[in-house]
């Protein structure tokens, strides 16, 4: 290489070097300036020497062209805090460096290349064994090898665990590193292509390794959101791999016809044609991978849907929301997606109501494209059906939940009731009847009897008080709409009460019933508590499902009323058996209750007083 050229390429990472130590990375610092002493050093003064001092010194430096890359192999491994990832690693590195020890001293005592390189002159330093340097060399060179690939994989490693600013700065070490395949290629094409004047070519192309790497180390440890790494990273390998593959099938298309047909330029017009038939969706295909490599499935919104209905499918229940947000994260390679509150992200729309924000949290220096927006309103349509089905399904799992609590208390209400009270009373009439059979006198055992009497009449009336508990005895006797008007009857005074209804309704399951009438009887007690009202209309219907609403003409309600414990039973009741029931105020006054109970149900849940 022109010792100018070698010097001036070397300047660039001493320089780069020095600023790094100010940067207090003195490890990656000094490691720069290392490079870029030794790269002047070796391609600005490496002419071999003939004789003296200079022998000497050819026979030690024999592989001292490892120096080249070794310090830039080193940076790989420690960028960008000037630490190994891991101790797997830091030994990975330490064996490495013992490689190259080896290979050094096994270089210098590799006397037939000396004396290749020397026109025949022995070695001027008696050395180890030719056969023990042999082995040292190579075993030596495959460590360095395996030491120069490992930091290929190192940087891999990393960039899958990283994030935020650390990716960014392993992201422009990766561009920077794209110029060694050039400067390979670069050098291949010369020594194939244009041998005899294309010295310079690679010499210039090697000038540009030597600096681009290193300048881009610098901007990775000093200013790593100079611009968007990852687009320009995206659109170099697009074009660099489109480059390559256009420069070899034109190659391989004038090689083979030339072959076949002995003519250069049918092959040459072959070439040309294919290339510009296939070199637009070659560079659609490229373009379409490394972008989904760099910046997710932005290009591709169909394989996005297709990926989080996979994970979705795929998730278990309790994890279904975390399953999402991860499809969502790896189809944007954001950091983190989120389910936030109103106001932090996308909205989560369905059926007009608003279940939150996706929100994505991105790596420092990145903003969302408009494509990236696009993608994510999409996956946020998708996002809300199945966190609509989630929330609906934590809440079935919460009333399944509360209904079998709900039924043991009521056996652990009627247990104790019947122990308590029903059971003390049978307890005691046994021992007066058998307190009777003993008396002979007919005053003292009348007297016992009329006691039991009224200890039976006592215990009739307890069951029927648990009786009544269980299921209003009102529906039986009187029918549904009949058992709401005497509810009604009972509660008006101020509020004039109506109820209408068919006079009669076919059988409906007791569920049903029993839900109905505890429904209207909440309703009508708050209305006469709180509403204020002087009317209101009860109105029951059969219309594939049992319909009740109760309307007044109240002061209707502010939005706390409707979160009440009365209105909370009364949807809890509707919801036990798959139906609904709403709280509306009216635009007249006052409020509208409207419940819709289903009548098609194979096993109707028991209801509970």
């Amino acid at each position: 290489m022109n010792p100018m050229l070698a010097l001036g390429a070397a300047a660039v990472p001493v320089g780069v070097g020095l600023l790094v130590l100010r940067a207090r990375q003195r490890r990656i610092g000094w490691l720069l300036v290392a490079h870029g002493v030794c790269f002047g050093a070796l391609l600005a003064l490496g002419e071999e020497s003939a004789d003296g001092p200079g022998a000497v010194v050819d026979q030690l430096g024999a592989g001292s062209w490892v120096f080249l890359f070794l310090w830039l192999v080193l940076i790989a491994y420690l960028l960008p805090d000037g630490r190994a990832a891991s101790r797997f690693w830091r030994r990975w590195m330490q064996t490495g460096l013992m490689g190259v020890v080896l290979f050094l001293i096994g270089a210098a005592g590799d006397a037939e290349s000396f004396r290749d390189a020397h026109h025949g002159a022995d070695p001027p330093l008696r050395w180890l064994p030719e056969p023990v340097s042999g082995v040292l060399g190579v075993t030596g060179l495959a460590l360095t090898a395996l030491l120069i690939f490992g930091s290929f994989f190192a940087v891999r490693t990393r960039l899958r665990r990283s994030a935020g600013e650390e990716r960014l700065q392993l992201l422009w070490l990766v561009w920077g590193a794209l110029t060694v395949p050039i400067t390979l290629l670069t050098g291949w094409a010369v020594h194939f292509a244009w041998s005899e004047h294309g010295e310079p070519v690679f010499d210039a192309a090697l000038a540009l390794s030597a600096v681009a790497l290193p300048a881009t180390i610098g901007i990775a440890i000093l200013r790593h959101r100079l611009f968007d790494i990852e687009l320009v990273l995206s659109r170099t390998l697009t074009y660099l791999l489109l480059v390559v593959a256009v420069v070899s099938t034109y190659a391989l298309l004038l090689l083979a016809t030339d072959r076949v047909f002995g003519n250069g330029t049918v092959g040459g017009l072959l070439a040309v044609g294919v290339v510009a038939v296939a070199v637009h969706p070659a560079y659609s295909f490229l373009r379409r991978r490394i972008e989904r490599w760099v910046y997710g499935l932005r290009s591709e919104p169909r394989e996005a849907i297709r990926l989080l209905a996979d994970r979705a499918d795929a998730a278990d229940p309790e994890g279904l929301i975390d399953a999402v947000t991860a499809a969502v994260a790896e189809a944007l390679r954001a950091n983190r997606a989120r389910i936030g509150p109103v106001g932090s992200g996308v909205p989560l729309l369905h059926r007009g109501e608003r279940l939150g924000d996706l929100a994505v949290d991105l790596p420092a220096g990145r903003t969302l494209s408009a494509a990236d927006r696009s993608l994510l309103d999409d996956l946020a349509r998708h996002a809300a059906v199945l966190v609509r089905a989630e929330r609906l399904t934590k809440e079935l799992r919460e009333s399944r939940s509360s209904i079998v609590a709900a039924r043991e208390e009521e056996r652990r209400r009627l247990r104790r009731d019947l122990h308590d009270g029903v059971g003390p009373s049978l307890a005691a009439i046994v021992l007066k009847l058998n307190a009777a059979q003993a008396r002979s006198d007919a005053d003292q055992r009348n007297a016992l009897l009329a006691e039991t009497r009224d200890e039976v009449r006592s215990a009739i009336g307890e069951v029927r008080r648990l009786v009544d508990d269980l299921r209003p005895p009102a529906i039986d006797e009187v029918g549904l709409v009949g058992a709401i008007r005497q509810r009604a009857v009972g509660l008006s005074g101020e509020v004039a009460i109506e109820v209408s209804g068919p006079e009669t309704l076919p059988t409906l399951p007791a569920a049903v019933e029993v839900a109905a009438y505890r429904i209207a009887s909440e309703a009508l007690t708050n209305i006469v508590r709180h509403s204020g009202a002087t009317r209101c209309r009860v109105a029951v219907a059969l219309d594939g499902a049992f319909e009740l609403t109760v309307a007044d003409n109240g002061h209707g309600t502010d939005g706390g009323t409707t979160r009440g414990v009365g209105w909370t039973s009364m949807r809890e009741r509707a919801a036990e058996l798959g139906g609904s029931c709403t709280v509306t105020s009216r635009p007249e006054g006052g409020l509208l209750v409207r419940a819709v109970l289903p009548l098609g149900m194979d096993h109707p849940a028991e209801a509970t007083s």
